[in-house]
Formats: structure tokens, C-alpha cells, sequence
């Protein structure tokens, strides 16, 4: 589906954008290089570059050296990557289940686990400014949710774990909920996440954060 001329490429978060980025490759007949995205979406050739690197970072995109046109170093291709389950799907799979079986309390454990996770993600880059939510969005973004902040929620237009989360909202969901609370401690003290509504849209879930009354 295009883009709507009305809200811009360049203009979006750079989360929107990393995934109007994927959505061009999703779509596409093959591979396609720096040049023919960051033309069909407005954007200059290294803004698309540095999305690109987060999109084959995190294992959604696949970069590829094509044959060079001329002189000059070989020209890159990229595609999204294949989202058929692997390897690592299939025991994510099998951890969920297992944890939604053993587990005595399935969300208590979901939250513990993704506290856990959250202190192995290093702290974002740049200090917390005039919004209280930027160090966690800048977490958020790095692992690929497409964040952005609305009042006192934070959007997400991403999931890396999609198909696994709406099979198990109990373990994923919740992990999610512990990555982003512990995360908040991190970054804002004075906020905490209370909830996760999953896939209020099919491809947003929200976030909802309050400030920490302890």
C-alpha cells in the first residue's frame, strides 16, 4: 500500500519509518539497493542505510552483494528476511509452552523474565531530555517495536515477536511489560509501566505508563 502523501516518510518517528522501510522490501520482487528505497520513500540514502543496519541487526532484513554497475565497491541489496519459523522460533516456541505450563503463576514469571532481559539490553545513548519517555523509546526502538509516544502511552507499531506473541499474550505480552517497567527504572524513576494491551489494532499493541506513586 503506498505511503500517504499527506504524512511524509521523512517526517514519521524513526521507528515508522524503519518499518515503511520493510513494508517496501515485504512487497518487492527481489532485492533492492540504498538508492531505489530511499527514492520511493523520500528519504536520503544514509537515513535509509542506518535503518537498514538496525532492520539486518535485529534479523528482519537480509543484506546480499550484488554486482557492481561500474567501478567502485559492490552495490548492496537487501530483503526482508524469511519469517517462516527456524530454529530459534521453534524453541521460543517450546519455552513459551513450557512456561505457561510449569510456571505456578504464568504472569508473575512472564514479568520476571522480561525484568530480566531488560538489565542485559544496554542503556540507551542519549539522556533522558524534555520527554521522560525518551530513554525507554530509544530501548523500544533498537529492538524493533516501532515506538512512539501519544500522551501517556506509548505506541507500538512493531512486534519482533508478532506471531509468537498472539499465540501466547500470556508469556510474551507480559514480558514485555517486565522489559519495559524495568526499563523505566532505568531511564525515569519517577514512571512505571502498568499495562500492555496487545493488538488493539492488528498491528499495534499499546503501552500504558502512569507516574510511579511508591
Amino acid at each position: 500500500m503506498p505511503i500517504p502523501r499527506s504524512e511524509p516518510t521523512r517526517r514519521l518517528p524513526a521507528g515508522r519509518r524503519r518499518e515503511a522501510i520493510l513494508a517496501l522490501l515485504e512487497r518487492a520482487d527481489g532485492p533492492l539497493g540504498v538508492d531505489e528505497l530511499a527514492a520511493a520513500l523520500d528519504l536520503h540514502p544514509n537515513t535509509v542505510r542506518a535503518h537498514l543496519g538496525v532492520l539486518v541487526r535485529t534479523g528482519r532484513a537480509t543484506r546480499t552483494t550484488g554486482r557492481g554497475g561500474g567501478r567502485g565497491r559492490p552495490r548492496e541489496l537487501y530483503a526482508a528476511a524469511d519469517t517462516a519459523p527456524d530454529g530459534y522460533a521453534a524453541l521460543a516456541d517450546v519455552l513459551a509452552d513450557r512456561l505457561a505450563a510449569l510456571a505456578p503463576d504464568v504472569t508473575a514469571e512472564a514479568v520476571a523474565a522480561g525484568r530480566a532481559w531488560a538489565d542485559r539490553v544496554p542503556a540507551p545513548d542519549t539522556a533522558t531530555g524534555d520527554d521522560p519517555l525518551d530513554g525507554v523509546v530509544e530501548v523500544l526502538d533498537r529492538l524493533g517495536f516501532a515506538p512512539e509516544v501519544a500522551g501517556d502511552r506509548v505506541l507500538l507499531h512493531a512486534c519482533p515477536y508478532r506471531r509468537l506473541a498472539a499465540a501466547r499474550p500470556d508469556v510474551v505480552c507480559n514480558a514485555h511489560l517486565g522489559l519495559l517497567q524495568r526499563t523505566l527504572e532505568r531511564t525515569s524513576p519517577g514512571l512505571r509501566a502498568t499495562a500492555i494491551r496487545p493488538f488493539v489494532e492488528p498491528t499495534l499493541c499499546v503501552a500504558e505508563v502512569a507516574l510511579d506513586a511508591s
